[in-house]
């Protein structure tokens, strides 16, 4: 590839690639406005330690964001996927500046001396040498150094081809720099905070190669115990309850009315497409080239394929099969839009098709089934008398899918039935009623509606049916009069007076998903922003738009006893099951001898289950017990031979008796050591970084604002 092609080829990647590096997408305040934010406008979407972020700020980067996602993956965001974006960009920005805060206070400076050397060095930045390697992969540096001289020149590569990059870009791309060896230097002191000890690097090759045999026994609290020896009383409740007080923390809650006011397409909508559609038609056929008008109307054009029956939309295939080459089909509308087809060829296809209807006879359990196949014989004698076939089938077939379409099941090659059904199809000759038919379903009476054993070749315009600008913001404006209306008087009387309906619906301060809108953050940011009868603006969802009202609210806080005491009878039961398992363990245990076998348990009591495991290791589930850390320790803490004391699981008490344990290899560690050091660095470092972060959004002040700004 010609070099001054791949660095102009190469400049958005490169971009994008620090954008996502650098946690947003745009520089916003950095040394010189290069971004020309002071112009930026004064509505305040929120504010981090005091320090405004206005609305321009945050739209730009939300708008480059979106743009960026928008070219990678070549269609339209979803609502889901807009709002997700809007949250990885406040979350950016709220990074971005409690990180250069903490840069600030830690004395963090890049120095001019610093990116000229990175640049003008040895290893200049990786991502700015990729635009400078030849079709060899070969650096060329006098390229490179010939743009570093004077990034305003045209500079011409031996293919000839021109590229100006200027040096407002290059300064742009300073700014990227000094960001990024900024971000560098604060990484590499966080990271020499961790350190990884010779001890933990042990245990981690202990935990990742270490194989264990051992045998337990179980003391099943449900065999052992029933539940008619325990008395469960109130003080024993609550000191479950006591005991669990996290098991019953509560997020803050809020409950909901809303209406969704759904966006569609008006009359005159598709009525302008209909018309549209008819235009082309009365074009096409008036001599314009077809493939033309499909490049200029259709958003996903094509240039023709072969179709087999059954491929197509139904509503065009018969109009398609049905149509001699060279013609025009249409405007055909589907549930889709409207379709205009052009035929180019048909050809015969080395597959066959069939269409076929049924009727199933399936008999129910206890039903006699000799009865149901002469029920199937009568209604075949029916058909071939002349009664009408779709009427029976949505009568008496079991075949629901099919029934509710006269038995229809279009088109279909072989291999797409059962292999009794597709022979009695395919043997069957056009307008012949076929059956019954035995196949593991029931009995079928089929009747042939046709056979082919060709493709057809098409072109197909489609246009959408979708609401127009206009009818949407006149959606928008039936929204906000609802809304409106409804802070006057009662919410759900006005949902009636309009025809719509008020629905319910239970929110957490933690979620992000209003059941029957979908994942919406900023409308639950809403609802926990505001105070109960507060009436929201419109929100923009997925098909339209949302009004919410807040009906009632709950702040966090721990569910009372009273409230849970009913409840919680059955936890504290199996807790008082359990806690006496353990005691009947530890009576078990001792009276096991020195150098006793865990296997002598099941002569003290027939009704103790034991089980040999292993070798395994433990890193993944054990049979019989699951991910159970308790036990896990339990088993990693003894001697061989050692029988452990009770170990409370989820399911009992366990005693466990260790066989065998894998030596440790000193060899294989003393290679492995260096790999092992590396990744338990890395991800502690990681870790580190992560929490640390965390930590700095907790102690912020942070006010996020965007939900008063939503339309």
């Amino acid at each position: 590839m010609p070099i001054m092609t791949r660095m102009r080829d190469s400049m958005p990647t490169i971009l994008f690639g620090l954008l996502i590096a650098f946690l947003i997408t745009i520089i916003f305040e950095w040394g010189m406005d290069y971004t020309g934010m002071s112009a930026r406008g004064s509505n305040v979407v929120g504010s981090i330690n005091g320090k405004d972020v206005t609305y321009t700020e945050y739209a730009d980067v939300l708008r480059e964001h979106t743009e960026n996602h928008r070219a990678r993956s070549g269609g339209e965001l979803s609502e889901a996927q807009i709002e997700q974006l809007r949250d990885e960009v406040w979350e950016g920005i709220v990074s971005r500046s409690l990180v250069f805060e903490e840069m600030d206070r830690m004395g963090i400076v890049v120095s001019d001396e610093e990116i000229i050397e990175w640049v003008r060095g040895e290893n200049p930045p990786e991502d700015l040498k990729q635009s400078f390697l030849d079709s060899t992969g070969l650096f060329r540096r006098d390229l490179y150094e010939q743009f570093l001289a004077d990034p305003n020149q045209f500079v011409a590569d031996p293919q000839g081809v021109d590229q100006k990059f200027g040096s407002r870009w290059l300064a742009n791309y300073e700014g990227f720099l000094r960001e990024r060896r900024g971000q560098e230097k604060l990484r590499s002191l966080l990271n020499a905070m961790v350190v990884v000890g010779e001890g933990e690097l042990r245990q981690a090759y202990v935990d990742e190669h270490a194989t264990y045999e051992f045998k337990y026994a179980l003391l099943d609290a449900n065999q052992l115990i029933p539940d008619s020896l325990i008395e469960v009383a109130e003080d024993d409740i609550r000191n479950y309850y006591n005991e669990n007080l996290s098991q019953q923390k509560i997020d803050a809650r809020r409950t909901i009315k809303y209406v969704h006011l759904r966006e569609q397409p008006s009359r005159s909508d598709s009525d302008e497409v209909r018309i549209l559609a008819e235009n082309l038609v009365s074009r096409a056929r008036g001599g314009e080239d077809f493939l033309d008008l499909v490049y200029t109307y259709d958003e996903s054009p094509d240039s023709g394929a072969f179709f087999d029956r059954g491929e197509l939309n139904p509503d065009l295939e018969e109009a398609a099969f049905s149509t001699a080459p060279g013609q025009i089909v249409g405007p055909l509308l589907v549930a889709d839009g409207y379709h205009v087809m052009k035929v180019l060829e048909t050809r015969r296809s080395d597959k066959e098709f069939v269409h076929a209807s049924h009727i199933l006879f399936s008999p129910e359990p206890g039903e006699d089934t000799l009865a149901v196949r002469a029920q199937a014989r009568e209604i075949a004698a029916l058909i071939r008398g002349g009664a009408d076939f779709a009427s029976l089938a949505r009568e008496y077939s079991k075949d629901p899918g099919s029934a509710q379409r006269g038995g229809d099941l279009g088109w279909f090659g072989r291999k797409r039935m059962v292999k009794e059904f597709e022979d009695a199809a395919f043997r069957g000759r056009p307008g012949e009623t076929v059956g019954p038919v035995r196949t593991q379903f029931g009995w079928h009476v089929i009747k042939i509606h046709g056979r082919e054993s060709r493709s057809v070749k098409i072109v197909d315009l489609h246009i959408p049916i979708a609401a127009s600008p206009q009818t949407v913001n006149e959606l928008f404006d039936r929204a906000s009069d609802f809304a409106y209306n409804a802070r006057q008087g009662d919410f759900t009387r006005e949902a009636q007076s309009v025809g719509m309906e008020a629905r319910d619906a239970e929110l957490t301060e933690k979620g992000t998903a209003i059941p029957g809108l979908g994942v919406h953050k900023e409308a639950v940011r809403w609802a926990f922003s505001n105070d109960v009868g507060d009436v929201s603006e419109p929100f923009d969802v997925s098909n339209g738009y949302a009004v919410i009202v807040i009906v009632d609210a709950k702040d966090a806080g721990i569910r009372p006893f009273e409230e849970v005491k009913d409840a919680l009878r059955p936890a504290t039961l199996r807790a008082m099951k359990i806690d006496r398992t353990l005691r009947m363990a530890g009576e078990l245990r001792s009276r096991l001898a020195e150098g006793d076998s865990l296997s002598r348990v099941t002569a003290l009591d027939p009704m103790v289950s034991m089980r040999n495991v292993g070798p395994i290791k433990l890193t993944g589930a054990i049979p019989g017990v699951g991910r159970d850390q308790g036990f896990v320790g339990a088993v990693e803490n003894l001697a061989i031979g050692e029988i452990s004391q009770p170990v409370k699981g989820t399911r009992g008490a366990y005693l466990i008796q260790l066989v065998g344990k894998s030596e440790f290899d000193e060899v294989d560690y003393a290679a492995r050591r260096p790999g092992l050091r590396t990744k338990l660095l890395q991800d502690r470092r990681n870790r580190f970084y992560n929490d640390w972060l965390a930590n700095l959004k907790e102690s912020a002040d942070i006010e996020d604002n965007r939900a008063a700004l939503n339309r």
